[in-house]
């Protein structure tokens, strides 16, 4: 396998704690155009993980992670922050009022105005930064970890294919399509639906809602994708290969409470969740012989 990206530790917290509004690798441009003038980032400082706490996504106030530390903005306040090594000696964090993080009984910044990220899970979010911190330290937290590219092999795909029922002719499918089989029309919408970088190549796509035809799960060169309304979810391979995932009736529970419904997808429920599962089994190989590789070289 050759080279492909890097990890750290905590853009992995990040991206285990996901819901809608908390971007990791993927922050859109819109928001970090903004970024050093709002939050007074550094010209050399790398944003990690954002949280937008605005009501129509606008991205002008929120909380960022970075190198540095914490930079946060609440509605109508001024930009402040938290270097890591500041974060460390934080003894309490907690909630008040709803909306109102506090470090050591003081108040820092807002969650309100418009977010709809949990402030508990957020809580928990930090408290599980900090603990790290102090477990380990702030270079284990940032330091980069090589990646494998996934696609190397043909395992993601051939994974895909073994749970396609496509037959051309009678354009029969169970709402998975997988390489050739995704028209040149179709990957085109999927992509502006999806919001993927255009470098992401899509390996397979499974639509759940036949009302929408680009709400589902897209299985990409880079991780897996989940849309349909209010739910947007970006998890990388490195991430996914990891994360919980479980049914409740018609629904699919996605790493930290996060609810994709199935009612109207054509694949049986247990086949998608399988699918899922089976795609995490081939991530974890990879990685993990990839990182063996590294440690006999």
């Amino acid at each position: 396998m050759v080279l492909n990206k890097s990890y750290n530790h905590l853009s992995e917290l990040c991206y285990k704690y996901q819901q809608d509004k908390l971007y990791g690798e993927e922050i859109p441009h819109s928001i970090l155009l903004k970024s050093q003038k709002r939050f007074n980032l550094l010209t050399e400082e790398k944003a990690i993980a954002y949280l937008d706490t605005t009501i129509l996504g606008s991205g002008k106030n929120g909380i960022f992670f970075t190198d540095y530390g914490i930079r946060y903005r609440s509605l109508g306040g001024k930009p402040g922050n938290i270097s890591w090594e500041e974060f460390i000696n934080v003894n309490d964090i907690s909630l008040h009022n709803n909306v109102e993080i506090n470090f050591d009984h003081e108040k820092v910044f807002l969650l309100g105005g418009g977010s709809n990220y949990p402030a508990t899970l957020f809580i928990e979010l930090l408290v599980c930064i900090r603990d790290y911190l102090r477990e380990h330290s702030i270079d284990a937290l940032l330091k980069e970890h090589p990646l494998p590219s996934y696609t190397t092999t043909n395992e993601l795909k051939n994974t895909c294919t073994l749970f396609e029922k496509y037959e051309e002719a009678f354009e029969i499918n169970n709402g998975l399509v997988v390489g050739d089989h995704i028209s040149e029309k179709t990957n085109k919408k999927i992509t502006e639906h999806f919001n993927l970088p255009l470098n992401n190549r899509i390996i397979g796509f499974l639509s759940t809602f036949s009302l929408k035809k680009m709400d589902g799960i897209i299985i990409s060169e880079d991780g897996v994708y989940f849309r349909e309304t209010f739910v947007s979810l970006y998890y990388p391979w490195y991430v996914f290969r990891n994360l919980p995932l479980h049914l409740s009736l018609d629904e699919l529970i996605v790493g930290k409470n996060n609810i994709f419904h199935l009612t109207h997808c054509n694949m049986e429920n247990s086949e998608v969740l399988l699918l899922l599962r089976n795609l995490q089994q081939c991530a974890h190989l990879m990685h993990k012989d990839f990182a063996n590789s590294l440690n006999d070289a």
